[in-house]
């Protein structure tokens, strides 16, 4: 089915034009590609429908996209389609709904957001959505991100918004911030270790209440009309993000628009570098070899010891490099699948995944999910259980699920790890 996004911003032109901007972004793995020439095409449908209040429709277009790529892509390739429309539409309260179909499956997928849009002729003061946009080298474009994370392998980041004030009597007082909030960033502990503390914050996953504000600027607005602000960024480490923006005019209604984001490894969801390759052995390997693994600084050196880690184990080339395929390949499925406040192969559900693979089958409920294997789990209902202890609060937009540890699953994971590394895994997954 295709994967989309679809963020959308109001604007106003010098000429006081009111605009709806949609910033579109279509993940082209999830596109069925076939062979035409010598490239392999996909042909996709988008249709842009944009609603007043009452239903009436302003916008009604319908585009047709021919995407192309070579046939020597990668399956993991993990390469994007940026759109950004601009509609003149007038001020008020609109629907933006966005379709997207498939030419060649038939299948389809709708996102849809809510966009309030100022009149400049009124006396109302008004704060923007935030614009979030990255360029990965300094000759290239920015191009809107609409997503929660981003990779390290970019030049900068920008931050646009626009503050209307519609009344020029009195001054408007802008702020804007930078903040970094104390998160989880490490990979999942032992299946048969301690159960986390509520209070811990491998429970909490992200807390809000203990950040560092890297930047904080402030713009006294004198005069009426719209200004746009922008905000850049180069360098912010991995971690967790927000940047927020208020508006306040007499110093009591006080506007308020926040973007949080996530800056994860530098090839995110992809594994590339040798660190990258390094990290995620943390799962088959003790505390003392992998902190001797990642100790070592040079690049070249440190594939060498990953190669050797999987070849000194399994002592067979062929076979090794087919493990080491099926290894990596989980850890960027749980990439995909899993990642919230961290990369996905440092969850919970995904080193379960990673070490065993997809269950045979999952019962999931509200807050909660138990994974089912054809083995057993020494388990007393069979299963291996996770529980999110934030399900249920709006204020945090991430699933946080935790496995249920126990001192049972001990022999089930020494026998996977093993698995692992004397290569019968690869009969055990057939």
């Amino acid at each position: 089915q295709p994967f989309i996004t679809l963020n959308v911003s109001s604007n106003i032109t010098e000429d006081q034009q009111t605009q709806a901007i949609l910033f579109i972004s279509i993940e082209e793995g999830s596109l069925i590609y076939k062979n035409q020439q010598d490239s392999l095409v996909s042909r996709i449908e988008l249709q842009v429908e944009i609603l007043s209040e009452k239903g009436t429709p302003h916008v009604s277009d319908l585009y047709q996209l021919l995407l192309g790529k070579s046939p020597d892509s990668k399956y993991y390739d993990q390469n994007t389609t940026y759109r950004r429309i601009t509609y003149n539409v007038p001020p008020g309260d609109h629907t933006v709904k966005i379709t997207i179909t498939d030419l060649h499956s038939g299948q389809t997928t709708t996102r849809q957001r809510e966009l309030s849009i100022t009149d400049p002729d009124s006396d109302e003061t008004a704060l923007s959505q935030i614009r979030f946009f990255k360029k990965t080298t300094t000759s290239d474009p920015f191009v809107a991100v609409n997503g929660y994370n981003i990779n390290m392998g970019y030049d900068s980041l920008k931050f646009s918004f626009q503050v209307v004030n519609g009344n020029p009597e009195d001054p408007v007082e802008v702020e804007s911030r930078l903040m970094q909030f104390e998160a989880d960033l490490k990979p999942a502990r032992s299946m048969a270790g301690r159960q986390h503390r509520r209070s811990s914050l491998v429970s909490k996953g992200i807390d809000y209440t203990k950040f560092e504000v890297l930047q904080s600027t402030k713009r006294i607005l004198n005069t009426g009309g719209s200004v746009t602000i922008e905000n850049a960024f180069r360098d912010l480490p991995r971690g967790n993000y927000r940047f927020e923006v208020s508006a306040n005019q007499d110093g009591e209604n006080t506007l308020y628009e926040v973007r949080d984001f996530a800056v994860k490894s530098p090839n995110y969801p992809q594994i590339k570098s040798p660190v990258e390759l390094a990290r995620p052995l943390y799962y088959l390997l003790n505390e003392k070899e992998y902190q001797k693994l990642l100790s070592i600084p040079d690049p070249d050196s440190l594939k060498k010891a990953v190669d050797n880690f999987w070849l000194s184990n399994i002592k067979n080339a062929p076979k090794a490099r087919e493990i080491i395929k099926m290894y990596y390949e989980r850890v960027e499925q749980a990439n995909q699948q899993f990642s919230n406040f961290k990369e996905g192969w440092k969850t919970d559900p995904g080193m379960v995944f990673i070490l065993f693979g997809p269950p045979l089958y999952v019962d999931e409920g509200f807050g909660e999910m138990t994974w089912f294997y054809e083995f057993d789990t020494g388990t007393e209902n069979q299963g291996i259980y996770f529980e999110d202890p934030r399900f249920g609060n709006n204020k945090f937009p991430f699933h946080n699920f935790q496995l249920d540890r126990s001192s049972d699953f001990f022999g089930l994971q020494y026998r996977q790890i093993q698995s692992w590394k004397d290569g019968s895994i690869i009969y055990l997954s057939q």
